[in-house]
């Protein structure tokens, strides 16, 4: 299957906005789906997940205690487009505390997704903070 790098791009960044709103509203039960049956998730210095279960069961524990939101921006792919590809995205984590919104994290996404059935999944997303 031939995907262009506009689809493929505009179906990396729907499924990580998909995630970012699912885990900033606290709805973490949506994010192992959006990860293949034996995808990995690594936050490094916290721990590497491999599998939706363990994934899930990582993520339940980031359930928010105040308003946050994730801006992520300036997403490229990194590999040619095909049924997977590799990208990169810029991290800034805000959340809403008695003085505001502030800055608590900056970091990066890389990732790996798959197209299965007409969705990118993630097969390995490796999140880094600077």
């Amino acid at each position: 299957m031939t995907v262009s790098a506009e689809a493929a791009l505009a179906g990396v960044q729907s499924a990580i906005a998909a995630y970012t709103r699912a885990l900033d509203a606290g709805r973490t039960e949506e994010i192992p789906p959006l990860f293949t049956e034996d995808g990995v998730a690594e936050i490094v210095g916290q721990g590497t997940f491999e599998g939706r279960e363990a994934i899930g069961k990582a993520y339940g524990a980031f359930t928010p205690q105040v308003p946050q939101l994730h801006l992520v921006g300036n997403t490229i792919l990194t590999s040619p487009p095909g049924e997977e590809v590799t990208a990169r995205s810029n991290l800034v984590f805000l959340a809403r505390g008695e003085q505001g919104w502030a800055v608590q994290l900056v970091g990066a996404y890389d990732d790996t997704l798959v197209l299965r059935d007409g969705a990118w999944l993630f097969s390995k997303r490796v999140t880094t903070f600077v």
